[in-house]
């Protein structure tokens, strides 16, 4: 049946025109013969129904296209990470981990899959930055800084054109603010701070702490749960701590995924 009734987009404008026009003329000959008013709805129903099958055709078309610009930009991502043992895997790391506190939230599937995309994504602003300064084994200067707290910024202006991920730049956007509003870029408040985003802040913190650096070794658990609590309340989400937290005790194998 789908080969037979698919139209290829670029036909798909035409066809619609032409059907509409079809249901005019039949819609005129109606009013000239009241009489054929069954026959009428019966084509009427046939051409509703395949302007439906239209229509879902162009929506499957659509999804086909945005989960490929995605996954695009999500292998370019990890591409860049691959080059560097230290970060080989985090923004994949981070979205298994986001959306495992998701689902454990309760939030919906839909949900789940933004807060995904918006993980993969989180990092997306660093591939403008230069590899002295990513990979640097000392504190980075003031100007050193700052390039680093632009990457939020730079990763939304990159996905401005995917008008689809519109939820997903305001995640990435705010993933370093803190809950006591002293984070970046804009210095949002508690609950101020989109949920996905408090979300991928914890993940993202659990990675970087349980993953070797250029200027430190791997942070012991004992070590990370105590840092995880300390920050909660203040940089971190009270309530995604907790969660996560009873996560790791569900899920061990996500310490060995560094």
């Amino acid at each position: 049946l789908k080969k037979v009734f698919f139209v290829k987009p670029r036909y798909k404008l035409t066809v619609v025109i032409f059907v509409f026009c079809l249901i005019f003329i039949h819609l005129l000959a109606m009013v000239i013969s009241p009489h054929s008013l069954m026959a009428g709805q019966i084509f009427l129903i046939i051409i509703l129904s395949f302007m439906m099958y239209l229509w879902i055709q162009e929506l499957k078309d659509r999804q086909v296209l945005e989960k490929a610009e995605v996954d695009t930009i999500a292998t370019l991502i990890l591409t860049a990470e691959a080059k560097d043992i230290y970060t080989s895997g985090h923004s994949k790391r981070v979205a298994l981990y986001s959306t495992a506190i998701a689902e454990e939230i309760g939030l919906t599937e839909e949900e789940q899959k933004i807060i995904k995309r918006a993980a993969t994504l989180h990092d997306l602003g660093k591939i403008g930055i230069n590899d002295n300064i990513l990979r640097k084994g000392s504190e980075l200067s003031k100007e050193e800084w700052d390039i680093m707290k632009d990457h939020p910024r730079k990763a939304v202006e990159i996905l401005k054109p995917l008008k689809f991920l519109t939820r997903e730049r305001g995640i990435i956007q705010h993933h370093h603010e803190r809950c006591d509003g002293n984070g970046y870029p804009d210095g949002l408040k508690g609950t101020m701070i989109p949920l996905g985003s408090r979300i991928v802040a914890v993940a993202d913190a659990f990675d970087a702490m349980n993953s070797v650096r250029a200027y430190r070794n791997a942070l012991s658990k004992q070590t990370i749960v105590s840092e995880l609590r300390k920050a909660s309340g203040s940089q971190l989400s009270e309530d995604v701590v907790n969660v996560f937290l009873k996560l790791l005790e569900e899920k061990p194998e996500f310490w060995d995924l560094s």
